[in-house]
Formats: C-alpha cells, sequence, structure tokens
C-alpha cells in the first residue's frame, strides 16, 4: 500500500475554481414496469429479495440494495414476479420493486473495440466489447458542486491499493478523510478516476445529489470521480486496458 503523493491530491476533485458552478441538471429517464430482455434497477426497497420462483415460498438466492441493476430475463408471472439475472445469480424478484432504465450506450458501443459508457442521468455504468455488453453496474457520479464532466476520453492509467487525500482542508464542506481505494482507473486529466468506493452502501438512480439512503444517512455524489460498488470496480479493472474509449453522457 503507497499513499497518494501530495502533487496527486487532485483525485476525485475539479480544480476549485471549476468547482463552484452551478448545479447541472440531467434528464431522468422515464419510469415504466421492467421489460423482457431489458435491464431494470430496484427502487423503493433497501433490500430487494432474488427468490429461486415466483412467489415469498421460495428460498431467498440473495438480496439486491437499492439503486442495483438487474437484467431481466422473462416475466411477470404470478402477477409481478421477473425472472432476473443479478451479476451470477438467476431467480425471480417482484416487479413492485423494478423499474426500467435502459441502456444508455447501445448506440455508442459499435463506434469502438471497447468502450466504458457512464450515464449521469441514470446513475449506472455500462462496459461494452465489440458492441456486446460485458457489465453493467449501479453507480454514483459527481455532486451538483463537483460534476463529473461529459465528454470522450480514455482510459491513462490503472492503480491498486491506493490512498486518495482531499485536495481541501479540514473544515471545507468538499474535505473528506484519506480514502483507501483498492481499483482506481484514470479516465481524465486533474483526478477524474472510476473506482471502488467501500464508505457508500447505495449507488444508482439519485445518488448524484443530497440523498437519504435505506440506512437512515443522508449522502450526495462523489468529488467527480465516479463511485463504483467494489464487485463491479474489480471486473472493470480486469477487463479494461489502456485506452479504452469512456464515454460520459448525460443521458
Amino acid at each position: 500500500m503507497r499513499k497518494v503523493s501530495l502533487a496527486f491530491t487532485l483525485v476525485c476533485a475539479l480544480v476549485v475554481g471549476v468547482a463552484l458552478t452551478s448545479p447541472i441538471a440531467h434528464a431522468a429517464p422515464a419510469l415504466s414496469a421492467p421489460v423482457a430482455g431489458g435491464y431494470a434497477r430496484v427502487a423503493n426497497a433497501a433490500c430487494l429479495r432474488l427468490r429461486t420462483g415466483p412467489g415469498t415460498g421460495y428460498p431467498i438466492v440473495t438480496c439486491m440494495r437499492q439503486g442495483e441493476i438487474v437484467h431481466v430475463l422473462s416475466g411477470p408471472s404470478n402477477g409481478v414476479w421477473y425472472r432476473v439475472s443479478y451479476q451470477n445469480a438467476t431467480g425471480y424478484s417482484s416487479g413492485a420493486y423494478l423499474v426500467n432504465t435502459g441502456l444508455a450506450g447501445a448506440s455508442i458501443a459499435s463506434h469502438y473495440a471497447r468502450v466504458i459508457v457512464v450515464s449521469l442521468a441514470r446513475q449506472q455504468v455500462e462496459a461494452y466489447q465489440n458492441g456486446r455488453l460485458v457489465l453493467i453496474a449501479a453507480a454514483t457520479t459527481g455532486q451538483p458542486a463537483l460534476p463529473t464532466p461529459v465528454g470522450i476520453t480514455t482510459v491513462t492509467a490503472k492503480r491498486t491499493n491506493i490512498w486518495f487525500i482531499s485536495p481541501w482542508p479540514p473544515g471545507s464542506p468538499y474535505y473528506y478523510s484519506p480514502a483507501f481505494i483498492h481499483e482506481a482507473m484514470l479516465f481524465r486529466s486533474g483526478g477524474y478516476y472510476l473506482h471502488d468506493a467501500s464508505w457508500r452502501p447505495y449507488y444508482g438512480y439519485g445518488t448524484s445529489v443530497r440523498h437519504l439512503d435505506p440506512d437512515g444517512v443522508w449522502r450526495t455524489g462523489s468529488h467527480g470521480c465516479v463511485n463504483l460498488p467494489q464487485w463491479a470496480a474489480s471486473q472493470l479493472y480486469a477487463w479494461v486496458t489502456l485506452g479504452t474509449v469512456v464515454d460520459v453522457v448525460s443521458w
């Protein structure tokens, strides 16, 4: 493990002169029911159970946190139950807590051999290889005062087991304690990374602004980086190569 050097303290942040800008509004995707063959996010459920069958009497496979994204395989059956896949598990979940999210990068994927699409409106990350989706995950991007910039860049560095050090002093509203990061992928100069964020239990739609999480804690977005759950950061880190395109889009 090593600490990030003093010259490296703009990690996950804009320079102060740019950071204090007006909030940027992003059009939210329309709310609709899950669609078989599409993707949906967990909504209004701190822990949505994935079961072996379409009903509450079936055993629980795993629990999916609010904001997480699932692939909808079929449904509904028995009224509101959809067969979905989440990470490496497949089962049934209630459609009452699933909202269609769609893919932000479907039209972008065919233009690159490898591309990561970051959707600010959906708060999700999609990775494509040769036009095929290989990873989708809920994410948290920059808070309104420290937004994640829209645009096309590339991954220029991969780092593991590092510390992010706040460029703001204690007492600043943007100060944060030194944060240990397992996997970080630099995609824009100035310290913009895709990385894991162990201090954040919930990701996805609505987390880039001040919000109340299901655990009762008020949180807001990042300092400009793209925060990912540990499992997603690990998979993305193993897949990504230097030069991989990153396209941050507002929709």
